[in-house]
């Protein structure tokens, strides 16, 4: 699975555009009983991604891949796919597949760089096939 999340992520890093900033964002999320802590790129370009560690009842381990099917100064929507381990301290973890939806809303013209994250998530585990939603939200912060 190791081999996986980093071949996953070379791949990310790889199709990433010449002209690519090097923006960075980092956020924290309240999603279902974990709160999550992000670093990622800028989530104002077309294509994003981020690392996600989960801490709550569980540890979590997730990369996220983001499209921006709209962007604009005061709204982003935004799609594309996690992946990541749930339950890593246990015998108990598992890898899984899921389908982000999410607005990140940028209301203070003041504070450009601030955003809050509304996102709802179905995930699917690769082993068992159990799914379930997930859904949250959060602050994120770009460093420009």
């Amino acid at each position: 699975m190791k081999k996986f999340l980093f071949a996953a992520l070379a791949v990310f890093l790889l199709l990433q555009p010449e002209e690519s900033k090097a923006q960075v964002s980092a956020g924290i999320y309240q999603q279902n009983l974990n709160t999550y802590l992000a670093i990622g790129t800028d989530p104002d370009e077309k294509m994003f991604g981020e690392l996600r560690l989960g801490a709550g009842d569980e540890l979590d381990l997730e990369g996220t891949f983001g499209y921006n099917f709209i962007q604009k100064q005061e709204v982003n929507f935004y799609s594309g796919a996690h992946l990541g381990v749930a339950n890593l301290t246990t015998d108990f973890s598992e890898a899984y597949l899921g389908v982000p939806l999410g607005l990140l809303v940028k209301p203070f013209s003041a504070a450009p760089n601030l955003g809050f994250l509304l996102e709802a998530s179905p995930l699917v585990g690769f082993d068992s096939g159990d799914g379930y939603l997930r859904a949250g939200i959060g602050l994120k912060y770009t460093f420009r």
